[in-house]
């Protein structure tokens, strides 16, 4: 009782003596807040969407709240007649929904969305600071917290995730690998088995919002395995536990996500049938090696019987759909791919913005720095420790391979790396311990403020060609769509990338939106802004298309007059007139809209 006392005691100054970790998260908060202030003042006053995934979001957002089906995902307005299934969830919409109805006690709809739309993304970054703490907890230890706070709060405006306005399902998405992870590194302590269970939670309910956390999902599935395969009967009750707790949250947010009609129909792009399969005979598989654990008392046996659930798994996601192992867009038509999702920001390659050093050095570097580092620290620590900064370090590592491959994984894979360089800053700040704690405090915070996202990209700032973006910015402001809203309702074709703003802003039909799925409307679009006028005007009159709009700027419209110089959409660049069409003159708008002539 005496020790029990002297440690309770140990452990209540060591408390005392810390600083509180609301001291940390109130104040990044605050600094996000006034960071964001103008985009904020923006959505507030006019409603504006910074990404078209945003603008998407809201629309489906509506819809559900107007009485369409939990399960019905189909856009209704976008590519007429029959509307687009799209490949999200509802699991956004749930919170969204739920803030929206609150704040319609107090405001008219339109006002209540636009609250909800600034309150989302900041208890978003709330939650992803106390998750930043957690993990630094789980890892490091107490003291970490702090630092891992801060240094995630100067990689946040990097990533753009969590900025007013964003209500999209990347924050979200941020949020669960963060706890998916936190929990995995818990539980692979042997005292801590439920924690694994309890992984499986966040990480099922990621596959279902989307697949963008996958590669990730790897390295966590694996951490249990590796584990089993080291210690054998030993670890077979955490991983009995991580397997029953896959068994339970899978199939749960399968149901709970997807329509029974569509239980045996598998999609690359989307939680369904080849995934759930898998993710089942994987588990029963582990379920099984941890039950019969004490008959694989040897590496040889483990290492087989771990082959065989692996060999199983992988089968079975074969056998149901065996085209999506390798790129989730794979039903992405040839064209599109290059006029279109070739010239979308967040999903080009790194290689892509070599021509922008600030930018890749701001990006990149801190990144690979938490790699180092979280290698480093699994090399000096031993058993444990060294087991959860292993998977740390495999996290960042495949998380930077799949950045390279679309720089968008960086909003991902940057606040694990923060984790790993606040691992770093603790080791430093103990090796410290003589110098007084004002001066040690200074250099860790100056060290994280040079290594940080934020930091580098201050010391190196970007000058890059700021006017095609302002260009395509006046085509997406919330006041450019008001006269075009007040037309009557028309199937509109126009360019991909204003689509969804044309269904958030208007009660009009569109054709293209920069969607993967909606391969015929956007090739529609595309084809018939290549072809020249005579050959445009008969597809869109086939499609049954009302109104046509033009606005030029952006790369895609750039794309679209290169590649054919005498096609409609250079035509309309020109400011030529064309007999088939007949312009609808639109007040302080910087849309080009044109009515179908009567057919001749």
């Amino acid at each position: 009782m005496t020790a029990l006392a002297g440690e309770t005691a140990r452990a209540r100054t060591q408390t005392r003596g810390e600083i509180p970790l609301l001291a940390a998260i109130v104040p990044a908060l605050a600094g996000a807040a006034l960071l964001t202030l103008p985009r904020a003042r923006a959505v507030w006053s006019a409603g504006e969407f910074y990404d078209s995934d945003d603008a998407m979001r809201a629309v489906q957002l509506r819809d559900l709240l107007a009485g369409q089906s939990w399960f019905d995902m189909t856009a209704r307005r976008l590519d007429p007649p029959d509307g687009l299934f799209m490949h999200w969830s509802r699991i956004v919409d749930t919170p969204l929904a739920g803030l929206d109805l609150l704040f319609r006690l107090f405001f008219v709809p339109e006002i209540a969305e636009r609250a909800t739309r600034l309150v989302f993304p900041f208890v978003c970054l709330a939650l992803l600071f106390a998750l930043a703490a957690f993990v630094a907890r789980v890892l490091v230890a107490r003291s970490a917290r702090i630092v891992a706070v801060w240094l995630v709060f100067l990689s946040a405006p990097m990533f753009m995730q969590f900025t007013p306005g964003r209500i999209d399902h990347h924050a979200p998405q941020i949020i669960l690998l963060m706890a998916s992870f936190g929990l995995v590194a818990l539980g692979l302590d042997a005292k801590r088995p439920l924690a694994l269970a309890a992984a499986a939670a966040p990480l099922a309910l990621s596959l279902a919002i989307s697949l963008e956390n996958l590669p990730f999902f790897v390295v966590l599935l694996a951490a249990p395995a590796i584990l089993f395969l080291v210690e054998g009967v030993a670890a077979s009750r955490r991983l009995l536990h991580f397997a029953l707790g896959l068994l339970v949250f899978a199939p749960l947010t399968f149901v709970a996500t997807v329509a029974p009609s569509r239980y045996g129909l598998s999609a690359c792009d989307a939680y369904s049938a080849v995934h759930i399969r898998a993710l089942i005979v994987g588990a029963l598989g582990f379920a099984a090696l941890g039950v019969f654990a004490p008959s694989l008392d040897t590496l040889a046996r483990r290492i087989m019987g771990l082959g065989l659930v692996g060999a199983a798994a992988l089968g079975a996601f074969l056998a149901g759909a065996p085209q999506c192992l390798g790129d989730p867009l794979v039903g992405l038509d040839p064209l599109l791919r290059e006029l279109w999702l070739s010239h979308v920001t967040e999903a080009k390659p790194l290689k892509a913005f070599l021509a922008d050093p600030a930018l890749l050095v701001s990006t990149a570097a801190p990144v690979l720095l938490g790699l180092v580092a979280a290698f480093v620290l699994a090399w000096r620590a031993e058993g444990l420790v060294r087991g959860r900064w292993a998977m740390l370090a495999a996290a960042i590592l495949i998380g930077f391979c799949a950045a390279l491959w679309q720089i968008r994984v960086f909003s991902s894979v940057t606040p694990l790396a923060m984790i790993a360089l606040a691992g770093a800053a603790a080791a430093i700040s103990a090796r410290l311990a003589s110098v007084t704690p004002l001066l040690r405090g200074l250099t860790v915070g100056l060290l994280c403020l040079c290594v940080s996202p934020m930091g580098l990209a201050l010391a190196l700032q970007s000058e890059g060609d700021a006017a095609p973006r302002e260009t395509r910015r006046a085509c997406l402001e919330a006041g450019a769509f008001s006269s075009l809203a007040a037309l009557a309702p028309a199937r509109i074709v126009a360019p991909v990338d204003i689509g969804a703003h044309i269904l958030a802003f208007t009660p009009h039909f569109v054709f293209a939106a920069p969607y993967h799925r909606d391969n015929r409307g956007n090739r529609l679009a595309v084809d018939a802004f290549l072809a020249e006028p005579a050959e445009a005007e008969r597809l869109l009159r086939a499609a049954g298309a009302e109104l046509l709009l033009w606005c030029g700027g952006g790369e895609t419209g750039n794309a679209l007059t290169e590649r054919a110089p005498h096609g409609l959409a250079a035509a309309l660049s020109r400011g030529e007139t064309l007999p088939f069409l007949e312009k609808i003159p639109l007040e302080r708008s910087p849309f080009h809209v044109f009515a179908l002539r009567p057919a001749q």
